[in-house]
């Protein structure tokens, strides 16, 4: 299983051993490549530091996104099942 796996990100070659597999590896340089790709694009950075910590930065605020996201969905779930409940209990009633 635990196969490296060789991926290049910002111009440079990488073997990645994990657990998850090639395809999911591969799936996750590419996005890292994509986010380095916009920062990239967006302005005149040329030290390779600076390009790092901008995308981690970017992916850092994709995660964040995607929680506050996640509590939203399970809060407004949490009604919605308050409501079906209270709509059986009354059915019941």
């Amino acid at each position: 299983m635990n196969q490296a796996v060789r991926v290049e990100i910002l111009g440079r070659e990488y073997f990645i051993r994990s657990n998850e597999g090639e395809e999911r590896i591969r799936e996750i340089a590419d996005y890292v490549n994509q986010k380095i790709k916009e920062v990239v694009e967006g302005g005149k950075i040329v030290s390779t530091l600076n390009i790092a910590i901008l995308v981690a930065l970017n992916i850092a605020d994709d995660y964040f996104r995607v929680i506050e996201s996640q509590k939203r969905m399970k809060t407004e779930l949490a009604a919605k099942a308050s409501r079906i409940a209270n709509l059986i209990d009354l059915q019941m009633g």
